[in-house]
């Protein structure tokens, strides 16, 4: 088993962080789904650990740990107000995530990766847009687009929508990028992150290399067994390759 560590960023940011020694330098931040914590990632951070990697989770705001009524508020509101609060939640964690990124990088860790399931790949994807510093990102169940699925638009919606990294498609490329999507999704509509790499690859064919996209047709955002594994798969072999 690997050796584990639990601290506190900034004294209010729970991170879990677990390695075999010797301390590797590459690291990848594993960002967990909405309504959960750092621990529902912990196979995949001792995947990592033992694929010869530093697995870090950290609990988003409003999770585990930091668990202060938000989420019950959130899960209160109608579709517009649900989908306002969903994005200023994606906004008040990508900050986090760079600070973490600060002390992984103080402790001598680097390169550093990013993967995200569902809310946590929308947080890696724009950490990742906003944060030259990440080499790596894979994103699970995610999207670059933060558009309403169903959800009427309101004008508080739409401005926090131009935060989104499919706006900033220079920067989210710009280092490797795995999209892993399922076909029958029903909460994150897989042509978003699809549409996304089509797109980079038709007018930016320079970045169009760097990003990889990948769906399983029959799978919905609750993957079958047989398709997780094989996802985390070549999500562990992906951030491998880059980091080395």
């Amino acid at each position: 088993m690997p050796d584990e560590y639990r601290f506190f960023v900034d004294g209010r940011i729970p991170v879990l962080k677990l390695h075999h020694e010797p301390r590797p330098g590459p690291a990848v931040i594993v960002l967990h789904g909405l309504g959960v914590d750092a621990n529902t990632q912990r196979h995949e951070l001792n995947t990592l650990a033992d694929w010869g990697l530093t697995g870090v989770g950290l609990d988003a705001p409003h999770h585990g740990a930091r668990y202060d009524g938000y989420l019950d508020e959130m899960r209160a509101q109608d579709a517009s107000g649900y989908h306002e609060r969903l994005l200023r939640l994606i906004l008040e964690s990508a900050p986090d995530v760079s600070r973490v990124i600060d002390h992984l990088i103080y402790e001598g860790h680097g390169p550093i990766g990013l993967a995200g399931v569902s809310l946590g790949a929308y947080t890696a994807l724009t950490v990742a847009a906003w944060d030259s510093r990440v080499r790596a990102t894979v994103s699970v169940l995610g999207s670059p687009d933060w558009t309403p699925r169903e959800a009427p638009m309101t004008h508080a919606i739409w401005e926090l929508m131009q935060h989104a990294p499919v706006h900033r498609p220079q920067d989210l490329a710009r280092n490797p990028l795995l999209f892993l999507n399922a076909g029958r999704d029903h909460l994150v509509p897989p042509h978003w992150a699809r549409d996304f790499t089509w797109r980079v690859r038709e007018h930016l064919p320079w970045l169009g290399q760097h990003v990889e996209y990948i769906e399983y047709p029959e799978s919905d955002h609750f993957v079958r067994s047989e398709n997780w594994g094989d996802l985390w798969w070549r999500a562990m072999n992906f951030l491998r390759w880059h980091l080395s």
